[in-house]
């Protein structure tokens, strides 16, 4: 099971597709706002859009509200509209995630539990580290990265900026040693979505391997197509509908590794969801799984609502079931009830661990993707709702308290929805 002990928490159910709703993935069919809470919801999106960098809260860039499946409201900075691109930096942790989701649910993936391919030797401790405990945090390494004092301390800032810039994962090998014993303790970590990336990146590591020439055997043809990561639109030259495939990157002689990933990730999930998004990569090849993705806020907010829908899309299943409530489920580790695997998560009234993380508000069944600077999104199941929100702010002061702030007080302006159970809500409230 994914989600292996009883929570304290009862989780509230995810609502299903709104009968008559088209899914977005041809693009967000537009609503209204209820009109009972129409203006308070307009006036604090405006109060965000009025702010300036220096202001809490800092600059806020693009803000998408999406109830019952409909677009019903967004607003954007000059400058910046539907279509552009923003940096989604720590909101690629839980895009790593699904894809993680991805590759389990194709079947590429037996067990969370076991350990996860990695750089690692084989004698070295940190190669038993499970998929399950890079996911939820709970790896162990000696990083350091929230709470660093200073720059060189600041494993993140070392690793992207610093020795680690032109290779992140020989960085990890190199000055991230065992610290705890997996599983036991949390510890907010970039390094460990990067790794995940890695991992997943194995797929294209053995295409690579497994190719022929300009092209592949047939053998190699028969593999690829086992595990459903040809990269091209099929294996054959021929569809089954007897068109021509798209084989241009299977067959070029010159393929990158990163190129590789690039098709992978569109193929697994972006192409699915309508989702234009571009991952970024080290000079190594490296995706950085745990904080470059760029799309348009319409775009994360599909994202979004993938996870509000339990995984599936125009009823497909993309992620496993229980994928989504393993997510949004606290990490078993001690010193962290804030997050579940590739998202935060609330408290559910209790005192947040760390206890600078102050995620003690209600809507308690919230769960978000947040990045470096001011981006959120944030999926509310009780309302049935999805929120982004893009800016540059600084990282410091009350800023991060108050945008936790200003999105659980957005959403709590929605009604519930009939399929929202309270109880546990109310207990803890």
């Amino acid at each position: 099971m994914l989600v292996r002990s009883a929570v304290a928490q009862e989780l509230v159910p995810l609502p299903p597709q709104p009968e008559g709703v088209a899914w977005p993935t041809e693009g967000w069919e537009m609503g209204e706002l209820p009109e009972d809470i129409a203006a308070d919801v307009q006036a604090h999106v405006d109060d965000a859009m009025s702010r300036e960098l220096a202001d809490e809260l800092g600059e806020t860039r693009a803000v998408v509200i999406i109830h019952h499946g409909k677009l019903v409201l967004e607003a954007y900075r000059d400058g910046f509209g539907p279509d552009t691109k923003q940096v989604s930096w720590s909101m690629a942790k839980s895009i790593t995630s699904a894809l993680t989701g991805r590759a389990v649910q194709l079947g590429l993936i037996e067990d969370i539990d076991y350990p996860m391919p990695s750089p690692f030797a084989e004698d070295d401790p940190r190669s038993e580290i499970t998929w399950r405990q890079w996911l939820t945090m709970t790896d162990g390494l000696d990083y350091l990265e929230i709470g660093a004092e200073t720059m060189d301390e600041n494993d993140v800032i070392q690793m992207t900026y610093g020795p680690g810039r032109y290779d992140v994962i020989q960085y990890i090998v190199d000055e991230l040693p065992p610290a705890h014993e997996p599983g036991v303790h949390w510890n907010y970590s970039t390094a460990g979505f990067h790794l995940i990336a890695w991992a997943l990146q194995e797929f294209d590591r053995r295409f690579l391997a497994l190719r022929g020439g300009a092209g592949l055997s047939a053998a190699s043809a028969a593999e690829i197509s086992s595990l459903n990561s040809n990269y091209g639109k099929c294996v054959s030259n021929e569809d089954q509908n007897g068109m021509r495939c798209d084989r241009s990157l299977v067959d070029s002689e010159n393929v990158s590794l990163q190129a590789l990933a690039t098709r992978r990730m569109d193929l697994w999930l972006f192409d699915a969801l309508g989702m234009d998004a571009q991952p970024e990569f080290d000079a190594a090849g490296t995706f950085l799984g745990g904080s470059l993705v760029w799309a348009s806020a319409r775009d994360f907010a599909k994202f979004g609502y993938l996870y509000l829908r339990d995984g599936v899309w125009e009823g497909e299943r993309l992620l496993p079931e229980g994928w989504v409530d393993f997510s949004r489920t606290g990490a078993q580790g001690d010193d962290g009830n804030v997050y579940g695997a590739g998202w935060w998560i609330t408290t559910y009234g209790e005192d947040p661990a760390p206890e600078y993380q102050l995620r003690n508000a209600p809507p308690w069944d919230s769960f978000a993707a947040e990045g470096h600077e001011g981006q959120t999104l944030y999926v509310v199941p009780s309302r049935d709702l999805v929120i982004v929100r893009l800016g540059l702010m600084p990282n410091g002061g009350n800023n991060w308290p108050a945008l936790f702030q200003w999105n659980q007080t957005l959403a709590s302006m929605f009604p519930e929805t009939r399929f929202a159970s309270t109880s546990g809500q109310e207990d803890a409230q």
